[in-house]
């Protein structure tokens, strides 16, 4: 995982705005999300009046920071949410978004006291301190008024709601980094297939220049000879040769694939139907003129493989090289 990816990046921070308050509507309690550093990227949701007061006052402020930040730690070390006691004994809870063992950030949640009549201990990540000394009367009373406010919910339901918090705050970072993967494999191979076809279109080009300049060499007579006249007059001259479209290009210095397109555009015949007819018809010459073995013949005209050239015969002229010889010699003979 890239260490420059935040959630600021990658996800759609108001999106995930109305998710949250509609969450925190439905269940009641208070919810923020903050990055990895602990700084806040979305806005509280449904957040009490009593914490907001709290927050105002300096030194109660700096100990509620301090809170959420080990908490988020907690969280993250248990790789879970973590459940805990505020410093003034509010139950919050930390659903850290982690994806691939790297830490991104935490949804904060909570604000809320248990149910008198459950007896659960939660680890009060400060020390609890209700009182609200050296505070003016009337804030303190206002403090207090708002503390009773607090909504009170049951230890099950605040499980419930941080495993849920956990799960679809990952849920939603996971989908999103997934679909920023596929857009740029998708960037990449648009990039890639626009290079493609900016290769293919400078290959065309290439060879309409090689077509157009190149192909044509000039001998000291003067004679013009294109690529596709010197591999005749080589397949002329080197009938007895085992002649492959690799050595042929090589011959007119061009790749394989242009030779080829060249020469079926130049004589209307696919270089190897070219090359066997050339062969054929040399082997008919010897076959009637010599009587060496057919075998022998088509070792000398490059045929590794006499069945081969058995097969090639008799495609072009509808009989075996035999028949062919035994025909040629009972006409001569009447």
């Amino acid at each position: 995982m890239n260490n420059t990816l935040s959630l600021e990046k990658i996800i759609n921070i108001e999106s995930f705005q109305k998710i949250q308050d509609d969450i925190a509507q439905a269940t009641g309690i208070a919810i923020i999300m903050v990055n990895y550093e602990g700084k806040a990227i979305t806005n509280h949701s449904n957040c009490t009046k009593f914490c907001s007061m709290i927050r105002k006052i300096d030194r109660y402020s700096a100990i509620c920071e301090k809170c959420d930040s080990r908490g988020g730690l907690e969280s993250v070390r248990m790789k879970n949410s973590y459940i805990y006691i505020c410093h003034k004994g509010l139950v919050d809870f930390a659903a850290p978004i982690i994806v691939k063992d790297q830490y991104l950030g935490a949804v904060m949640a909570g604000q809320v006291l248990l149910e008198d009549n459950e007896n659960i201990e939660l680890e009060e990540i400060v020390r609890v301190n209700k009182d609200f000394d050296n505070l003016g009367e009337d804030l303190k009373k206002e403090l207090e008024k708002e503390y009773k406010n607090l909504p009170v919910v049951s230890i099950t339901k605040i499980k419930a709601i941080a495993q849920m918090m956990f799960h679809i705050s990952n849920y939603i970072v996971e989908e999103a980094i997934l679909k920023m993967s596929l857009n740029e494999a998708s960037h990449k191979l648009k990039e890639e297939n626009k290079k493609n076809q900016l290769e293919e279109v400078n290959i065309e080009i290439e060879e309409e220049n090689i077509d157009e300049n190149v192909n044509l060499k000039i001998n000291e007579e003067n004679e013009i000879k294109s690529p596709i006249i010197q591999a005749i007059e080589y397949i002329d001259n080197n009938i007895n040769e085992n002649i492959t479209l690799d050595k042929i290009s090589l011959v007119c210095n061009l790749s394989q694939c242009y030779f080829s397109k060249l020469f079926k555009k130049e004589t209307g015949l696919n270089f190897i139907n070219y090359l066997n007819s050339k062969k054929i018809s040399k082997a008919k010459e010897l076959l009637v003129s010599t009587d060496e073995p057919i075998n022998n013949i088509a070792i000398n005209l490059g045929f590794e493989d006499c069945g081969y050239f058995i097969r090639v015969f008799k495609k072009s002229e509808n009989i075996t090289p035999k028949k062919y010889r035994d025909l040629h010699i009972k006409n001569s003979s009447i």
